[in-house]
């Protein structure tokens, strides 16, 4: 804003110099005029440069009132991938119904390249908020490139508009019956955790697109260690290869957002 309100005054400055080399030559050219009437003179033109370098610093903070308002969307500057954790990374899985907004990975993955989220550290019981922004989908990320599952207005993404899969994941949690890889769980998802999917209490509490409610039927939602390849724990929403599928939560076809879509849950029965 001081950058703006300098520059304006600049202009302002500029113009005051041009009104007062104006009045220089119509003295030149007169040398009858009054002193009284060059006193009058330079008055009128101290006070519409004044007038100048109000207008001036009035517009540009217009411009930049109008400019503020009008973006709504978050940029690269507006995201900060954090890939380690201290517990558990719970993450957003989602694809919109053209399989763009596409985040299938945890920040906390090794050598994930599918990983866009805003995901949270499961360090104890307690209620957690995982979520995907426009700044985080559209990262260019130095290591994995940019997301391919996006569709790109300049630097931003364009808006998701549908759904096929709508699930949170918590990496490295339960001790699952097929999978008995010897990895760390926290980063193997064969590797089983410590805890049974039936002891823990999680609970979906909230959807929000853009900041508004989301609307879901709490009986429909699944839990539990749902698919047979890994040992994460999963809250599922909605999912076209899942049982969601024939009996949706949520209206999905009508779920629409341009710059962010947050679920918050909370869990109870973990030790640490």
């Amino acid at each position: 804003m001081k950058a703006k309100k300098i520059l304006a005054a600049v202009t302002a400055l500029s113009l005051t110099t041009v009104v007062f080399a104006s009045c220089g030559d119509s003295a030149d050219s007169s040398s009858y005029t009054a002193a009284a009437t060059t006193s009058t003179a330079v008055t009128t033109t101290t006070t519409a440069a004044t007038t100048t370098t109000a207008a001036a610093e009035s517009a540009a903070d217009s411009a930049a009132t109008d400019s503020s308002a009008d973006t709504t969307k978050g940029s690269d500057s507006d995201y900060t991938p954090v890939k380690t954790f201290k517990g558990y990374d719970a993450f957003l899985m989602f694809g919109d119904g053209e399989w763009l907004w596409g985040n299938w990975e945890g920040q906390g993955e090794p050598e994930a390249t599918k990983a866009f989220g805003v995901d949270a550290d499961i360090t104890g019981d307690g209620e957690y908020t995982v979520s995907i922004t426009n700044a985080s989908i559209a990262y260019d990320d130095p290591d994995e490139g940019i997301n391919p599952q996006i569709a790109l207005d300049g630097d931003y993404a364009v808006g998701a508009q549908g759904c096929v899969v709508m699930c949170v994941d918590i990496i490295g949690l339960l001790n699952g019956e097929k999978l008995k890889g010897t990895g760390d769980p926290k980063t193997d998802k064969e590797t089983p955790g410590k805890y049974n999917a039936d002891d823990l209490k999680v609970e979906l509490k909230s959807i929000k697109a853009d900041g508004q409610e989301v609307a879901f039927d709490k009986a429909k939602i699944k839990y539990g260690n749902i698919e047979d390849n890994n040992n994460c724990y999963r809250i599922e929403i909605y999912n076209d290869y899942g049982d969601t599928a024939k009996d949706s939560p949520i209206d999905k076809d009508n779920l629409a957002f341009e710059d962010s879509l947050e679920i918050t849950f909370s869990i109870e029965g973990l030790s640490e």
